[in-house]
């Protein structure tokens, strides 16, 4: 009987949740703050918060997307799993919690070759310290500097809260408006992140002081969220956020924790709805802005972003990319964790996966850059056809799933699962859009300006993700335009690089300013021909298929 008395118990964390009857398993681990995955925010579309439930419940048990075996082991879905008693205990499977990833801390900063003129160098007791944070959709960020030289004191990372929420800044935006008390959850969420964030900094730093400064650099949405702005305006036309910038104000004017209540924040100014600052963060660690030559941003993430411009014009917009290479939207996807594939290779002969996971453990899925090599894989071996599908060829390591037709690349017996890890048709299909969107926006860019692509001399890849994927492999499905390999530069996570060159010199946070009001904002949605460019790259590697093929061949020649 349901008598609204007990808790639910989340392992390995081993927290316990009031029980509130009528609430699925998955709002229990949001009001308790376990983290879970759920990049569909609830809505029984990813299959990704996967738990195993001893006790009372009703609901979870997905034919579609959960096998008869883990079924009847007592794995459900926790979005659509409901206790029917206080008494149940939850383990969350490795692959549905989130990440903690170091790749995350490494970006580079091409134009940091400025003198050390912190923003502050006043406290009142001890030495004075200054926080730089990438507030990303998925991913927190942050490193710790002494503002009395300049040194780097702690790095550190941690999962966005908000995660649990919904992946992608549309699901939060909704889940703001639609469910009762949603915005204040969802920043209280971010803020509990952020401070965490912080006192992980300052717990492994060796030097202790005075947070006197903090320069947070995170997309529009996020940074909304952040100043205590509803962003509900940027999920409908005109798209328009509600604020561009945002004054400096102490961190007890937003609610910070104790450790950054009394430190200036500065948040980097946004560009549009779906550009945010963490993109001219980007720019200004790209140094693309101070450039003769014209060069090509892109920030590979849940929500991809480009730049096209130089030191005297620049034009930025944002493309719906989706979770694909976040693991999202891909059966056997996963983030970038311990267990994670991270590099394929096939046999065309034989069509044998070849892999190697992180952490060297047994495999549990597929991350961005395991994901990518994988479809550009299948496609040098003939496996899928360019438009995405299967071919009728024999032998190749495809069997028949509850999802299609799959391709295997790792059996049930070699994996941390003990499932096969496997790849279907409507996996590669996520990819596509996934590519298509992020490759139209910066053929949708050059378009607008009258530029062939032959004029674009550089071209910088952003993102944890861009540190990690293979060239090769994303000018072979077409994820870019075909510019040679030579000219591609990988960042790494720009933004937070970009935020802590602004923390070590005033001059470049008053630059990131500027940068900001000279960039203007394409809007791919009143774009004409942007919807002609996506479907001409939903294919692999593109209906320009010769242009691909002449540029990976002249690679190579040069590098045999």
């Amino acid at each position: 009987m349901v008598d609204g008395r007990g808790a639910i118990r989340f392992h390995p964390e081993g927290i316990d949740v009031p029980f509130v009857p009528g609430e699925s398993l998955l709002a229990h681990a949001i009001r308790g703050g376990v983290p879970l995955l759920s990049p569909c925010g609830g809505e029984s579309r990813c299959g990704k918060c996967r738990v195993l439930v001893s006790g009372g419940t009703r609901g979870g048990e997905e034919p579609g997307t959960l096998t008869r075996a883990e079924i009847a082991s007592g794995i459900r879905l926790a979005c659509r799993c409901f206790p029917t008693e206080g008494e149940v205990s939850v383990t969350i499977l490795p692959g549905s919690r989130p990440a903690r990833l170091a790749a995350y801390l490494d970006g580079t900063d091409l134009a940091g070759d400025e003198p050390f003129l912190p923003l502050s160098r006043a406290a009142s007791g001890g030495v004075p310290l200054g926080v730089a944070l990438d507030l990303g959709t998925s991913t927190l960020a942050g490193t710790l500097v002494d503002l009395s030289d300049g040194t780097v004191l702690s790095r550190a990372t941690a999962d966005n809260p908000q995660m649990a929420c919904g992946e992608d800044l549309i699901s939060r935006v909704v889940f703001a408006e639609e469910t009762t008390g949603g915005f204040e959850l969802l920043r209280g969420r971010l803020l509990s992140g952020v401070d965490g964030l912080v006192r992980r900094l300052l717990e492994t730093s060796p030097a202790q002081g005075e947070i006197t400064d903090v320069v947070a650099a995170g997309n529009t949405v996020i940074s909304h969220f952040l100043y205590g702005i509803s962003p509900s305006p940027i999920r409908r036309p005109p798209y328009h956020p509600v604020r561009k910038e945002y004054p400096i104000v102490p961190g007890e004017t937003l609610g910070t924790g104790p450790a950054t209540a009394r430190a200036m924040w500065r948040i980097f100014p946004s560009l549009g709805g779906f550009v945010g600052g963490d993109v001219v963060a980007g720019i200004l660690a790209s140094g693309m802005h101070r450039q003769e030559e014209v060069s090509l941003l892109f920030d590979v993430g849940t929500n991809g972003e480009v730049v096209l411009g130089n030191r005297d014009w620049r034009i930025a917009c944002s493309s719906s990319a989706g979770p694909a290479f976040e693991g999202g939207e891909v059966g056997c996807g996963m983030r970038a964790y311990p267990g994670a594939i991270e590099s394929v290779r096939i046999d065309p002969e034989s069509s044998a996966a070849e892999w190697t996971a992180i952490g060297r453990v047994r495999p549990a899925g597929l991350c961005g850059s395991g994901i990518l090599d994988l479809c550009a894989e299948l496609f040098r071996a003939g496996i899928v056809d360019r438009g995405g599908r299967f071919t009728s060829r024999d032998g190749d390591g495809r069997r028949s799933t509850e999802r299609g037709e799959a391709f295997v690349v790792v059996p049930g017996e070699k994996s941390a699962t003990g499932r096969d890890v496997v790849f279907c048709e409507s996996d590669l299909k996520s990819v596509l859009r996934t590519k298509a969107a992020l490759c139209a926006a910066a053929e949708a860019l050059l378009a607008a300006v009258g530029l062939p692509r032959e004029a674009v001399a550089r071209v910088y890849v952003a993102g944890g993700f861009g540190n990690f994927l293979d060239l090769r492999s994303a000018l072979t499905i077409g994820l870019f335009p075909p510019i040679p390999l030579a000219r591609f530069a990988p960042l790494g996570n720009a933004s937070l690089a970009g935020a802590l060159g602004a923390l070590r010199n005033r001059r470049r946070w008053k630059e990131a300013l500027s940068l900001a009001s000279g960039t203007l904002y394409h809007d791919l949605s009143s774009d004409p021909g942007f919807m002609e460019l996506y479907q001409r790259g939903l294919f692999l590697p593109h209906t320009d298929e010769e242009s691909y093929r002449s540029v990976l061949a002249a690679e190579v020649r040069v590098y045999p």
